[in-house]
């Protein structure tokens, strides 16, 4: 009996003595030492054109420590980060991409500043950006679609406000800004160049208030999307005020051939839904899966199709501002930069 119970007391105390199994993932971070010193810090342009160059940066250090490049945009707000461990670098390179939701912007002068663990030294050098990054070529960009052309929005007919001077919507504005001051009364900043799209207003319907459709007449988005719906993705950044009575749907449009050029039919053909709520605050990049398009649910507009997603067809898509909840509560969109990607959603950090 008392060689049984010698034996329970041991089996309690070892599963007393049982650890939580603890994961250590990544390097360790390395803190500068006394005495510590950055033994230099350059870059191979003090201006640069990014859309035929690049900076390269260099720094050297007295010890290894882990440290952080955060460039910022002195006009944009832009930021790009990059972070490592060891004695320095070379020629790390910066092509214009960002980490942040804004982009760099042409004019502007850019900060690039080191920072360590353990050290309050923080040195740094100036960028002078003579032309920002062209991200259009990340994937199918829409004609116009950065609005920097406010003449050419206004002129073409690839770009068609369903209010216009022909057929206007009462109480709604929309058009081309870069300093528009939201229904809270804040400055509305640009995210990407120097202008984005905005409409606003309570219109004269229950819900719907206005929008704005890209199509190009008589062809399909070119170049024609070959890649199957789980390997595409429509993109686009939108301004929002935090009112949940606020919402966009965002409409793209498959086209059958009708005829000798590809026409939408809106009551035989498809259309394929991304519903966003304004609730959020500031800029963000919404990013859907093709494949996750919801097909309309209006018979008369785009809901009479055969709801198989097919994107080689799409054709034209549409921006649509909706009251969600407030009939009578003025409503407001502001988007940029709409695009369509394939392989994964638009990363500008690339």
């Amino acid at each position: 009996m008392k060689a049984l119970f010698k034996f329970s007391v041991l089996l309690i105390l070892l599963a007393g003595c049982k650890r939580d199994k603890v994961d250590f993932i990544g390097p360790a971070y390395i803190s500068a030492p006394s005495g510590f010193e950055v033994m230099s810090f350059t870059s191979s342009l003090s201006s640069v054109d990014f859309t035929v160059d690049s900076v390269f940066l260099n720094a050297t250090f007295s010890h290894e420590v882990t440290w952080k490049l955060t460039i910022t945009g002195k006009k944009s707000g832009a930021v790009e980060e990059i972070s490592g461990t060891s004695k320095g670098f070379s020629n790390l390179k910066w092509n214009g991409c960002h980490t942040g939701v804004y982009f760099f912007k042409t004019d502007e002068n850019a900060i690039a500043t080191l920072s360590f663990f353990g050290t309050d030294l923080k040195p740094s050098l100036n960028i002078n950006i003579l032309a920002e990054r062209d991200f259009s070529t990340y994937g199918q960009f829409p004609f116009f679609g950065d609005f920097e052309n406010e003449a050419g929005i206004q002129q073409n007919s690839i770009w068609y406000a369903f209010s216009n001077p022909i057929t206007p919507i009462p109480n709604v504005k929309q058009g081309v800004d870069s300093i528009a001051i939201d229904y809270n009364g804040n400055l509305v900043p640009t995210v990407q160049g120097k202008n984005y799209y905005f409409i606003k207003g309570k219109g004269d319907q229950p819900a719907f208030v206005s929008g704005i459709r890209y199509d190009k007449a008589q062809k399909l988005i070119s170049p024609v999307l070959t890649a199957t719906p789980d390997n595409i993705w429509v993109n686009v950044y939108i301004y929002g005020t935090g009112d949940a009575n606020a919402s966009v749907e965002i409409e793209y449009q498959e086209a059958h051939m009708n005829g000798p050029v590809p026409v939408y039919d809106q009551e035989i053909d498809d259309a394929f839904v991304a519903y966003v709520t304004l609730s959020h605050k500031g800029w963000k990049l919404f990013s859907f899966k093709y494949s996750d398009l919801t097909p309309s649910l209006n018979a008369k507009f785009g809901g009479s199709g055969n709801k198989i997603h097919e994107p080689q067809l799409l054709k034209a898509f549409d921006l649509i501002l909706v009251k969600k909840s407030n009939p009578d509560s003025p409503v407001e969109l502001y988007f940029d930069y709409p695009i369509i990607t394939v392989g994964g959603p638009f990363n500008p950090s690339k």
